[in-house]
Protein backbone atom coordinates (compact mmCIF):
# COMPACT_ATOMS: atom_id res chain seq x y z
CA UNK A 1 0.00 0.00 0.00
CA UNK A 2 1.44 3.43 -0.93
CA UNK A 3 2.02 5.90 1.90
CA UNK A 4 1.32 9.09 -0.06
CA UNK A 5 -0.97 9.41 -3.08
CA UNK A 6 -1.54 12.59 -5.10
CA UNK A 7 -4.84 13.47 -6.77
CA UNK A 8 -6.53 16.40 -8.47
CA UNK A 9 -8.30 18.37 -5.75
CA UNK A 10 -10.06 19.81 -4.02
CA UNK A 11 -11.49 17.22 -1.64
CA UNK A 12 -14.94 16.14 -2.75
CA UNK A 13 -14.25 15.78 -6.48
CA UNK A 14 -14.75 12.57 -8.44
CA UNK A 15 -10.96 12.17 -8.50
CA UNK A 16 -10.96 12.45 -4.71
CA UNK A 17 -13.56 9.68 -4.60
CA UNK A 18 -11.46 7.57 -6.96
CA UNK A 19 -8.35 8.14 -4.83
CA UNK A 20 -10.26 7.25 -1.66
CA UNK A 21 -11.54 4.02 -3.19
CA UNK A 22 -8.03 3.12 -4.30
CA UNK A 23 -6.08 4.05 -1.17
CA UNK A 24 -8.43 4.62 1.79
CA UNK A 25 -5.65 4.23 4.37
CA UNK A 26 -2.96 6.29 2.60
CA UNK A 27 -2.18 9.96 3.04
CA UNK A 28 -4.12 11.42 0.12
CA UNK A 29 -2.76 14.79 -0.99
CA UNK A 30 -4.87 17.11 -3.23
CA UNK A 31 -3.20 19.33 -5.83
CA UNK A 32 -4.76 22.22 -7.73
CA UNK A 33 -3.90 20.97 -11.25
CA UNK A 34 -2.94 17.81 -13.10
CA UNK A 35 0.45 19.37 -13.79
CA UNK A 36 1.10 19.72 -10.06
CA UNK A 37 -0.05 16.13 -9.48
CA UNK A 38 2.37 14.71 -12.03
CA UNK A 39 5.20 16.99 -10.87
CA UNK A 40 4.76 15.75 -7.30
CA UNK A 41 5.12 12.18 -8.55
CA UNK A 42 8.16 12.95 -10.71
CA UNK A 43 9.88 14.78 -7.86
CA UNK A 44 9.28 11.96 -5.39
CA UNK A 45 7.00 13.96 -3.11
CA UNK A 46 4.40 11.18 -3.34
CA UNK A 47 4.58 7.44 -4.00
CA UNK A 48 1.75 7.26 -6.52
CA UNK A 49 -0.91 9.38 -8.20
CA UNK A 50 -4.52 8.78 -9.19
CA UNK A 51 -5.56 10.71 -12.31
CA UNK A 52 -8.39 10.65 -14.85
CA UNK A 53 -7.13 9.37 -18.17
CA UNK A 54 -10.32 8.88 -20.21
CA UNK A 55 -14.03 9.66 -20.05
CA UNK A 56 -16.70 7.79 -21.98
CA UNK A 57 -18.14 11.11 -23.19
CA UNK A 58 -15.16 13.46 -23.28
CA UNK A 59 -12.49 11.05 -24.50
CA UNK A 60 -8.79 10.92 -23.58
CA UNK A 61 -7.25 13.31 -21.05
CA UNK A 62 -4.43 14.50 -23.29
CA UNK A 63 -2.43 16.16 -20.50
CA UNK A 64 -1.93 12.80 -18.78
CA UNK A 65 -1.04 10.97 -21.99
CA UNK A 66 1.51 13.64 -22.89
CA UNK A 67 3.02 13.34 -19.42
CA UNK A 68 3.39 9.57 -19.75
CA UNK A 69 5.01 9.93 -23.16
CA UNK A 70 7.70 12.27 -21.84
CA UNK A 71 8.17 10.94 -18.30
CA UNK A 72 11.32 8.98 -17.46
CA UNK A 73 10.07 7.75 -14.09
CA UNK A 74 6.32 7.21 -14.12
CA UNK A 75 4.02 4.77 -15.85
CA UNK A 76 0.57 3.30 -15.45
CA UNK A 77 0.41 0.76 -12.65
CA UNK A 78 -3.33 0.19 -12.79
CA UNK A 79 -6.70 1.35 -14.05
CA UNK A 80 -10.23 1.36 -12.74
CA UNK A 81 -13.61 2.68 -13.83
CA UNK A 82 -15.80 5.04 -11.85
CA UNK A 83 -19.39 5.81 -12.91
CA UNK A 84 -20.10 9.54 -12.84
CA UNK A 85 -23.29 10.12 -10.81
CA UNK A 86 -24.18 13.81 -10.85
CA UNK A 87 -26.34 14.90 -7.89
CA UNK A 88 -28.45 18.00 -7.35
CA UNK A 89 -27.32 19.24 -3.94
CA UNK A 90 -29.14 21.89 -1.91
CA UNK A 91 -29.24 23.51 1.49
CA UNK A 92 -31.48 21.80 4.10
CA UNK A 93 -35.19 22.14 3.48
CA UNK A 94 -34.90 23.49 -0.08
CA UNK A 95 -37.38 22.16 -2.63
CA UNK A 96 -37.03 21.99 -6.41
CA UNK A 97 -39.38 24.93 -6.92
CA UNK A 98 -37.25 27.17 -4.69
CA UNK A 99 -34.14 26.95 -6.89
CA UNK A 100 -33.23 29.93 -9.08
CA UNK A 101 -29.46 29.41 -9.43
CA UNK A 102 -27.45 26.24 -10.21
CA UNK A 103 -23.67 26.24 -9.87
CA UNK A 104 -21.21 23.59 -11.01
CA UNK A 105 -18.30 22.91 -13.32
CA UNK A 106 -19.26 23.71 -16.91
CA UNK A 107 -18.84 20.09 -18.00
CA UNK A 108 -21.29 18.95 -15.33
CA UNK A 109 -23.84 21.59 -16.30
CA UNK A 110 -23.56 20.47 -19.92
CA UNK A 111 -23.89 16.79 -19.00
CA UNK A 112 -27.12 17.55 -17.08
CA UNK A 113 -28.67 19.70 -19.80
CA UNK A 114 -31.90 17.71 -20.13
CA UNK A 115 -32.63 17.66 -16.40
CA UNK A 116 -31.95 21.38 -16.10
CA UNK A 117 -34.16 22.18 -19.12
CA UNK A 118 -36.97 20.01 -17.79
CA UNK A 119 -36.89 20.71 -14.05
CA UNK A 120 -35.02 24.03 -13.66
CA UNK A 121 -35.51 25.86 -16.93
CA UNK A 122 -35.78 29.26 -15.23
CA UNK A 123 -32.68 28.78 -13.05
CA UNK A 124 -29.50 30.65 -13.93
CA UNK A 125 -26.50 28.38 -14.54
CA UNK A 126 -23.20 29.63 -13.10
CA UNK A 127 -19.92 27.81 -13.90
CA UNK A 128 -17.48 26.97 -11.10
CA UNK A 129 -13.89 25.76 -11.25
CA UNK A 130 -14.85 22.32 -9.89
CA UNK A 131 -17.92 20.41 -8.74
CA UNK A 132 -16.50 20.19 -5.22
CA UNK A 133 -15.97 23.96 -4.97
CA UNK A 134 -19.54 24.48 -6.19
CA UNK A 135 -20.77 22.44 -3.23
CA UNK A 136 -18.48 24.28 -0.82
CA UNK A 137 -19.80 27.64 -2.10
CA UNK A 138 -23.33 26.36 -1.59
CA UNK A 139 -22.83 26.36 2.18
CA UNK A 140 -22.52 30.17 2.08
CA UNK A 141 -25.29 30.72 -0.49
CA UNK A 142 -28.99 31.34 0.06
CA UNK A 143 -31.84 28.86 -0.27
CA UNK A 144 -32.45 29.75 -3.93
CA UNK A 145 -29.11 28.19 -4.95
CA UNK A 146 -28.26 24.56 -5.72
CA UNK A 147 -25.12 22.80 -6.90
CA UNK A 148 -24.41 19.82 -9.13
CA UNK A 149 -21.67 17.55 -7.82
CA UNK A 150 -20.66 14.13 -6.48
CA UNK A 151 -22.47 12.49 -3.60
CA UNK A 152 -19.16 12.45 -1.71
CA UNK A 153 -18.98 16.25 -1.87
CA UNK A 154 -22.48 16.48 -0.38
CA UNK A 155 -21.57 14.08 2.40
CA UNK A 156 -18.39 15.99 3.26
CA UNK A 157 -20.30 19.28 3.32
CA UNK A 158 -23.20 17.71 5.27
CA UNK A 159 -25.71 18.87 2.68
CA UNK A 160 -28.73 16.95 1.34
CA UNK A 161 -29.03 15.43 -2.14
CA UNK A 162 -32.33 16.44 -3.73
CA UNK A 163 -31.88 14.26 -6.84
CA UNK A 164 -29.18 11.88 -8.05
CA UNK A 165 -28.28 10.43 -11.44
CA UNK A 166 -29.40 13.63 -13.19
CA UNK A 167 -26.86 13.36 -16.03
CA UNK A 168 -28.30 12.99 -19.54
CA UNK A 169 -26.38 9.80 -20.29
CA UNK A 170 -26.40 7.08 -17.65
CA UNK A 171 -23.27 5.42 -19.09
CA UNK A 172 -21.03 8.35 -18.15
CA UNK A 173 -17.89 6.62 -16.85
CA UNK A 174 -14.39 7.90 -16.15
CA UNK A 175 -11.36 5.65 -16.46
CA UNK A 176 -8.78 6.46 -13.79
CA UNK A 177 -5.12 5.52 -13.94
CA UNK A 178 -2.78 4.80 -11.05
CA UNK A 179 0.65 6.24 -11.88
CA UNK A 180 3.78 5.00 -10.14
CA UNK A 181 7.48 4.33 -10.79
CA UNK A 182 6.88 0.57 -10.60
CA UNK A 183 4.60 -1.92 -12.34
CA UNK A 184 2.82 -5.02 -11.08
CA UNK A 185 3.81 -8.54 -12.17
CA UNK A 186 1.57 -10.38 -14.66
CA UNK A 187 -1.85 -11.36 -13.34
CA UNK A 188 -3.12 -13.27 -16.36
CA UNK A 189 -5.63 -10.53 -17.17
CA UNK A 190 -3.54 -7.50 -18.09
CA UNK A 191 -3.39 -4.59 -20.49
CA UNK A 192 -0.49 -2.65 -21.95
CA UNK A 193 -0.47 0.93 -23.25
CA UNK A 194 2.17 2.08 -25.73
CA UNK A 195 2.92 5.16 -27.84
CA UNK A 196 4.87 5.29 -31.09
CA UNK A 197 5.40 7.22 -34.29
CA UNK A 198 6.87 6.15 -37.61
CA UNK A 199 10.30 6.77 -39.09
CA UNK A 200 8.64 7.36 -42.49
CA UNK A 201 5.33 9.11 -41.70
CA UNK A 202 4.18 9.40 -45.33
CA UNK A 203 4.82 5.84 -46.48
CA UNK A 204 1.74 3.80 -47.48
CA UNK A 205 0.59 0.87 -45.34
CA UNK A 206 2.34 1.98 -42.14
CA UNK A 207 -0.70 1.69 -39.89
CA UNK A 208 -1.59 -1.68 -41.37
CA UNK A 209 1.98 -2.87 -40.80
CA UNK A 210 1.87 -1.68 -37.19
CA UNK A 211 -1.37 -3.51 -36.42
CA UNK A 212 -0.60 -6.75 -38.22
CA UNK A 213 1.96 -8.14 -35.69
CA UNK A 214 -0.75 -8.02 -33.03
CA UNK A 215 -3.40 -9.63 -35.23
CA UNK A 216 -0.98 -12.39 -36.27
CA UNK A 217 -0.56 -13.31 -32.58
CA UNK A 218 -4.24 -12.98 -31.61
CA UNK A 219 -3.55 -9.97 -29.41
CA UNK A 220 -6.72 -7.95 -28.99
CA UNK A 221 -6.37 -4.19 -29.49
CA UNK A 222 -8.74 -2.36 -27.13
CA UNK A 223 -7.98 1.22 -28.17
CA UNK A 224 -6.30 2.97 -31.11
CA UNK A 225 -5.87 6.74 -31.14
CA UNK A 226 -3.60 9.29 -32.78
CA UNK A 227 -2.63 12.86 -31.96
CA UNK A 228 -0.30 15.41 -33.60
CA UNK A 229 3.37 15.21 -32.66
CA UNK A 230 3.86 18.96 -33.07
CA UNK A 231 6.49 18.37 -35.75
CA UNK A 232 4.25 19.57 -38.58
CA UNK A 233 1.09 18.68 -40.48
CA UNK A 234 0.73 14.96 -41.14
CA UNK A 235 2.97 13.89 -38.24
CA UNK A 236 1.14 11.84 -35.62
CA UNK A 237 1.95 9.77 -32.57
CA UNK A 238 -0.20 6.68 -32.10
CA UNK A 239 -1.60 5.51 -28.77
CA UNK A 240 -2.36 1.82 -28.54
CA UNK A 241 -3.91 -0.27 -25.75
CA UNK A 242 -3.94 -4.04 -26.05
CA UNK A 243 -4.61 -7.11 -23.94
CA UNK A 244 -1.54 -8.78 -22.46
CA UNK A 245 1.44 -8.04 -20.25
CA UNK A 246 4.61 -6.52 -21.67
CA UNK A 247 6.69 -9.45 -20.40
CA UNK A 248 4.68 -12.14 -22.20
CA UNK A 249 6.67 -13.74 -25.07
CA UNK A 250 4.02 -13.25 -27.76
CA UNK A 251 3.66 -9.59 -26.79
CA UNK A 252 7.43 -9.13 -26.93
CA UNK A 253 7.50 -10.59 -30.44
CA UNK A 254 4.69 -8.31 -31.63
CA UNK A 255 6.43 -5.24 -30.24
CA UNK A 256 9.77 -6.25 -31.77
CA UNK A 257 8.07 -6.45 -35.16
CA UNK A 258 6.38 -3.08 -34.62
CA UNK A 259 9.62 -1.36 -33.64
CA UNK A 260 11.14 -2.12 -37.04
CA UNK A 261 8.97 0.72 -38.40
CA UNK A 262 9.00 3.23 -35.52
CA UNK A 263 11.12 6.28 -34.77
CA UNK A 264 9.75 6.72 -31.24
CA UNK A 265 8.46 3.92 -29.03
CA UNK A 266 7.37 4.16 -25.39
CA UNK A 267 5.63 1.77 -23.01
CA UNK A 268 3.16 3.92 -21.04
CA UNK A 269 2.32 1.10 -18.67
CA UNK A 270 1.42 -2.55 -18.26
CA UNK A 271 -1.22 -3.22 -15.63
CA UNK A 272 -4.20 -5.34 -14.53
CA UNK A 273 -7.33 -4.74 -16.58
CA UNK A 274 -10.14 -2.88 -14.82
CA UNK A 275 -12.37 -5.95 -14.93
CA UNK A 276 -9.63 -8.24 -13.68
CA UNK A 277 -8.69 -6.74 -10.30
CA UNK A 278 -10.54 -4.70 -7.73
CA UNK A 279 -9.54 -1.15 -6.80
CA UNK A 280 -8.51 -2.31 -3.33
CA UNK A 281 -6.30 -5.09 -4.73
CA UNK A 282 -4.43 -2.55 -6.85
CA UNK A 283 -3.48 -0.66 -3.70
CA UNK A 284 -2.09 -3.68 -1.88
Amino acid sequence: MPEKVAFLGPIGTYTDEACYLYAPDAERIPYASLGLVTSALEEGKVDEAVVPIENSLGGTVIEIVDFLITSNKSRMKGEFLLPIDHCLITRPGVQLGDIRVVISKQEALTQCRQFLARELRFAEQIPATSTALAVIDLKEADDRTAAIGPRRAAELADLPVLAHGIQDRKNNVTRFAVLAPNSLPPTGNDKTSIAFDFDKPDAPGLVYGAMRPFADRDINLTKIESRPTGKGMGNYIFLLDFEGHIDEPHVQKAIAELQKHTATFKVLGTYPRADGMSVRQLGE
